[in-house]
Parts: C-alpha cells; sequence; structure tokens
C-alpha cells in the first residue's frame, strides 16, 4: 500500500478532455509524455487505461490475451477501483505504442537473485524502467503482466473514479464526501444519481428561448 501512495504521488497523472463527446483518462507517465497512440482516432488526447463515453466504460489492457486471462485479470483490476460490474465493462488491448511499454519485462535480466531484497537490488531492478520505456517494449510473455501492471490499472481505475466524483460533486453542488461510486454512477446521501456516461458527456446545454413564445 506504501509504494501504491508513492506512485500515486509522484508519478500518476490525472488528466480528461472531452472529445466528440468521450472523456478519455490519463495513465502513470514517467518524467515527461509519450506519444498518443490513439491520437486522431476521436477517442481523446491523452493515453488512456479507460474510456468512457456514450457507449459505456471501456478498459485498454496493454498486454496480449492468449488464454492465459490477461484482458480479464487486468480489466477486473480497473473495474474493481470503478465501482463496476463485470457486465458493465468491455475490454480493448491498446494499440502498438510505447505507451504501453512492459516495464517488468527487464527486472528478472538484473545479477541478483529473486530473493535478494536489498537496496541495491532493488535499485537495479527499478532502473531497468528506463530502457524499456525508452525502447518501448510492449511485449507479453515471462508472466510478467500483473508485475508490470498491477499499479498502472489500480491508479488508472483510481484516477478515474476520483475524476467522476469531482465532476458530478460539481454537478451537484454536494459536496466530495457525500458521494459514492457504485455500479456505474455517483451516488449522493440524499439520492441523487449520476451515471459515468452523463458524467462524461459533460453538463447540459442550457436551452435557448424560443423567440416565438
Amino acid at each position: 500500500m506504501g509504494r501504491l501512495r508513492t506512485i500515486a504521488r509522484r508519478s500518476f497523472l490525472i488528466g480528461s478532455a472531452a472529445i466528440v463527446g468521450g472523456v478519455a483518462f490519463g495513465w502513470y507517465q514517467y518524467r515527461k509524455d509519450l506519444p498518443n497512440p490513439i491520437k486522431g482516432q476521436g477517442l481523446g488526447v491523452l493515453t488512456p487505461y479507460v474510456l468512457i463515453d456514450s457507449n459505456g466504460v471501456t478498459i485498454v489492457t496493454p498486454r496480449a490475451e492468449m488464454g492465459q486471462g490477461t484482458h480479464t485479470t487486468l480489466a477486473a483490476l480497473v473495474a474493481e477501483e470503478l465501482e463496476l460490474d463485470w457486465d458493465q465493462v468491455r475490454v480493448m488491448h491498446g494499440p502498438p505504442a510505447r505507451a504501453y511499454y512492459n516495464g517488468a519485462l527487464l527486472r528478472e535480466g538484473v545479477p541478483f537473485a529473486p530473493t535478494d531484497q536489498s537496496w541495491l537490488a532493488e535499485k537495479a531492478r527499478d532502473a531497468t524502467d528506463i530502457p524499456a520505456r525508452f525502447l518501448g517494449l510492449q511485449l507479453t510473455g515471462g508472466s510478467t503482466a500483473i508485475p508490470d501492471a498491477y499499479h498502472k490499472m489500480r491508479l488508472a481505475g483510481a484516477a478515474a473514479r476520483t475524476a467522476l466524483v469531482l465532476a458530478a460533486s460539481r454537478r451537484l453542488g454536494q459536496p466530495v464526501s457525500d458521494l459514492t461510486a457504485k455500479h456505474g454512477a455517483i451516488q449522493s446521501l440524499n439520492g441523487d444519481r449520476l451515471s459515468y456516461v452523463e458524467l462524461a458527456a459533460g453538463p447540459p446545454r442550457p436551452r435557448c428561448p424560443n423567440p416565438l413564445r
């Protein structure tokens, strides 16, 4: 849990952009932005793991599904943070892009035993993230999907939930402490409810007065 807080504090970017009626939630970045893998496709301007549009919630998974259940496992991490039932989730494999690099792929190559938890061993393992990111190693294998993506997916879901709660707080005029994420919607203590899709669409536009009335 301490590591989760550290990543959230130092390395996670919460972002959202309204593009063609949708909202894309940004994800963990290392020092500077990587090229957007879905730019020009009308989905958003940030690299997402979570996309909410008029069709519902789509979770983007960065590893290939080859019968090992990777898509289900990684998507479930995000769905749990978003308080979504499984039937409310769609899963999409991330397109080829450096943004979906596998940061755990090179960790096993360091000259330390897996049981060595010394400061030097941990620093050497952490340093392998730099060449992996630079090379854009978007690979699946070596049982690295969970070690690489566990924190990224949990934080992506948590960031999306936080952004939705904040959006609902502005729309409803109620404090964040009175709002809860549940079953694909933000609910308030007094019974008000806004679905994720409604929040992604933004506030309703005011109607223009009819000049003939």
